[in-house]
C-alpha cells in the first residue's frame, strides 16, 4: 500500500514537471536470513548520504514476535553502525519490542474505527489481561456518532451445519442477506440512503462497493467452504486471498468481497468487516496462537462490524 501511494505521488509530481525519483519495492524475509542482504541493499541506496527507514509492524504477533524482533534489532544495529546519517522509525502495536536506547512514543488514540467498533477491540485479552498492547485513550475529537451498531449473527439453530460459521452455507446466506440490506450491488452503487460512519465520526456518502467488504476467518479458507458457497448463491462476487493477490487486495483494484484467514490482512482497512468465530480444532492451534479476532480482525473495520459466532 505504501509503495503504491508513493507511486501515485511520484506520477502526480512528474506530471507537474517535478522529478522526485522513483520508488522501488524490495521484499525481504528477515526471519529467513535476509537481514544482511537488506542492510547491503540499503547501504547501496544511501550511497554515503542520508538514509530514511520506516518499519511497520516489527512484531506482528506474539509467539514468533520475539524471534522477528531480534532479527529486526540486529538489522537496526547494523544500520546504526554503518550509516552515519540514519533516520529510522518503527511501529508495532506491541509495546515491549523497542531496541535499547530508542525514543518511544505511544500512539493510542482510536482514530481508525468508530466507538462501537473500538469497544469491541479494546476487550481483547492482550489489552485487558496480558498488557502486551496498551489500552486506548480518549480520541481527543468529538464523536458525532457512535457508528453503526455491531451486527451479531449466530451459528446455531435450524439449517446451520458444521462446527464453525466458516463451514456453514446458512451463515453465508445470512451474511449475504445483511450485505444486501446495505444495498451493495454488482455495480458498486447504493440504492438507498444508508450511511456508514467514517473514522472521524462523521458520515460517508451512501455508496458502498463489494471492495469495501472483508470476510475474515480464524481459520484457513478455501473456495469449498460453506460460507463462500452461501455468498456465491446470493450473487455476491467472492474471492479467496492468494499470495499473488496481495497487490490487488492492497490497492482494492477488484470490486469483490475478499475472504481470508485474518492473519493475512494486517494493516488493511475496510468499511465493512465480517469476523468469523468458531471452535478451535487442534490443527488450527498454531494459527489460533498467532492471531486475535478482536485485536487483529475487528480493528480492520472503519465502520460496520459483523460478528458471527456459535454463542455470545
Amino acid at each position: 500500500m505504501l509503495y503504491h501511494l508513493l507511486l501515485q505521488t511520484v506520477k502526480t509530481q512528474q506530471s507537474a514537471g517535478v522529478s522526485p525519483g522513483q520508488p522501488h519495492l524490495l521484499q525481504y524475509e528477515l526471519d529467513g536470513g535476509d537481514d544482511v542482504k537488506a542492510v547491503n541493499d540499503l547501504l547501496q541506496a544511501a550511497s554515503g548520504g542520508s538514509l530514511y527507514v520506516i518499519a511497520d509492524e516489527i512484531a506482528s504477533e506474539l509467539g514468533i514476535g520475539y524471534r522477528i524482533s531480534n532479527k529486526f534489532q540486529t538489522l537496526c544495529q547494523l544500520l546504526l553502525t554503518q550509516v552515519p546519517r540514519l533516520h529510522l522509525w518503527a511501529a508495532s502495536c506491541f509495546h515491549d519490542y523497542a531496541p535499547a536506547g530508542w525514543q518511544i512514543e505511544y500512539l493510542t488514540r482510536p482514530l481508525r474505527s468508530p466507538p462501537a467498533v473500538v469497544r469491541e477491540v479494546e476487550q481483547d485479552k492482550r489489552i485487558t489481561r496480558d498488557r502486551h498492547v496498551r489500552p486506548y485513550r480518549e480520541r481527543g475529537v468529538p464523536d458525532h456518532t457512535d457508528g453503526p451498531p455491531v451486527t451479531r449473527l449466530y451459528h446455531r439453530g435450524q439449517g446451520h451445519s458444521g462446527d464453525r460459521p466458516v463451514d456453514c452455507v446458512t451463515c453465508g446466506r445470512e451474511v449475504a442477506s445483511f450485505l444486501h440490506s446495505l444495498r451493495v450491488d454488482v455495480t458498486g452503487r447504493s440504492t438507498t440512503s444508508t450511511t456508514l460512519t467514517s473514522t472521524s465520526g462523521g458520515t460517508t456518502p451512501p455508496c458502498l462497493q463489494w471492495r469495501d467488504v472483508l470476510v475474515l476467518s480464524w481459520y484457513k479458507v478455501s473456495d469449498q467452504l460453506g460460507m463462500v458457497t452461501g455468498l456465491q448463491e446470493a450473487g455476491i462476487p467472492v474471492r479467496m486471498i492468494k499470495d499473488y493477490d496481495i497487490e490487488d487486495v492492497a490497492t482494492a483494484r477488484s470490486d469483490v468481497v475478499w475472504v481470508a484467514s485474518g492473519h493475512r490482512v494486517r494493516g488493511l482497512e475496510r468499511k465493512v468487516v465480517v469476523c468469523l468465530y468458531g471452535l478451535v480444532r487442534s490443527e488450527y492451534l498454531p494459527l489460533y496462537n498467532l492471531t486475535s479476532p478482536r485485536l487483529n480482525f475487528m480493528s480492520r473495520c472503519t465502520s460496520q462490524l459483523v460478528i458471527i459466532s456459535p454463542d455470545d
